[in-house]
C-alpha cells in the first residue's frame, strides 16, 4: 500500500512539473533587435505585459509547488523572465527584480526634475 501511495504521488509530481517552460535555457535563443513575433516564437505569449509610453516589458515565471498544490504568482516564482521592448525591438532581458524597477522610476523622476529645473532657468 505504501509503495502504491508512493508511485502515485510521483506521478502527480511529475505531471505537475512536465508543463514547466525552462525560459533561462529558451532566453539564450534571444537576441538584440529581434522583434515582438519573434521572442514570441521562442517564448511563447507572455504571462503578463507591462507598457509605457518608453518601452514594453514582456513577463514569464512558471507556477511554483506549494506543497503539492501549484501556486501561480509571479513574486514567488523563481524563474522568472522579463523580456524589455523599445520601439518594438528586443533592448534587453534577463531577471528584471523590483530595485531594478525603483532604480528606472527614480531615474525617470530625476530627469524630469533636470528638465524642469533647465525650463525655470532658460525663463
Amino acid at each position: 500500500m505504501k509503495k502504491l501511495i508512493g508511485i502515485i504521488l510521483g506521478c502527480i509530481l511529475l505531471v505537475g512539473c512536465a508543463n514547466k517552460i525552462d525560459y533561462n535555457q529558451k532566453s539564450m535563443s534571444l537576441a538584440l533587435g529581434m522583434s515582438k513575433p519573434q521572442v514570441s516564437s521562442i517564448l511563447g505569449q507572455p504571462r503578463r505585459t507591462d507598457v509605457n509610453e518608453e518601452r514594453e516589458r514582456w513577463i514569464y515565471w512558471n507556477p511554483v509547488m506549494v506543497g503539492f498544490t501549484p501556486v501561480d504568482n509571479e513574486q514567488l516564482a523563481g524563474d522568472r523572465l522579463v523580456v524589455t521592448f523599445v520601439d518594438g525591438k528586443v533592448s534587453r532581458w534577463g531577471q528584471q527584480t523590483l530595485a531594478d524597477d525603483m532604480m528606472e522610476n527614480t531615474q525617470k523622476l530625476y530627469k524630469q526634475g533636470l528638465d524642469n529645473a533647465r525650463q525655470v532657468q532658460a525663463q
